[in-house]
């Protein structure tokens, strides 16, 4: 058995070590796929069970709590009584599901992937890291911190599942015949505020406005799956995890 290992003096709650190793994550979640997927789902987004990325009850448990309560069981849920390694690898796949990306030991080339950011797969056009990139998308400098790895994958494959408050897109037909598209940073029954693409902010009056419609799908586009392979998305979302203030 690995030890667990502890952080810092004000930590009170112990880490073990296969905690954010990707070799045991992904042991991990071939167990998940095994037996828990069945009542949490393949993504751990729930189903006869409850999620396990939406935020509940366990995510504040230290890492020898999880490991108890799936080897013991809980309420419902079977024990899983796996031999301990095991346990813990498929602990560290439950943890990893809800830690912050940066936290994670990701695997693919974040260079590749940076790569692909900024050139062919168009990522730069919509989001911005630090001083460089579009406005239409939301800011990913911090991304690594406020986003886990499933959900960094599925942002990217699945635009549509997640969609981040105040990237709503609306196309404008202006009484003199103008037309303009930006992002809704405000709206009331007067004014209407848009992000243009340019990042800069045009007001409107309603009175102003002939038609407007508000695009119900994300800009992002939704087939990244197929144009780009199983190990470039890998790459990007390796790229992505590291994205954190200095």
């Amino acid at each position: 058995m690995l030890a667990l290992a502890q952080h810092g003096k004000d930590d009170e709650k112990a880490r073990h070590l296969f905690m954010g190793d990707a070799a045991r994550i992904e042991a991990g979640r071939k167990i998940y796929a095994g037996g828990c997927a069945g009542c949490h789902g393949p993504e751990g987004m729930g189903g006869r069970g409850p999620s396990l990325v939406e935020r509940g009850a366990w995510h504040p448990m230290s890492d020898e709590m999880l490991f108890k309560t799936i080897q013991n069981g809980v309420g419902i849920m079977p024990a899983a009584k796996l031999p301990e390694d095991r346990g813990w690898e498929l602990a560290a796949f439950v943890r990893s599901l809800t830690a912050p990306a940066i936290e994670m030991k990701a695997p693919g080339a974040a260079a590749a992937g940076a790569m692909l950011f900024w050139g062919r797969a168009g990522c730069s056009a919509c989001h911005r890291i630090g001083d460089k990139g579009g406005f239409t998308g939301p800011n990913l400098s911090n991304v690594g911190r406020s986003s886990t790895l499933p959900k960094l994958r599925r942002s990217i494959l699945e635009p549509d599942y997640e969609r981040t408050p105040g990237f709503e897109r609306a196309e404008v037909v202006l009484r003199d015949g103008a037309k303009l598209s930006g992002l809704v940073k405000d709206r009331t029954n007067y004014q209407l505020q848009l992000q243009l693409k340019d990042g800069t902010l045009r007001t409107l009056d309603m009175k102003q406005v002939e038609a407007l419609d508000l695009q119900s799908t994300s800009a992002m586009p939704g087939d990244y799956g197929a144009r780009l392979s199983r190990e470039e998305i890998t790459n990007l979302v390796s790229f992505l995890r590291q994205q954190s203030p200095q």
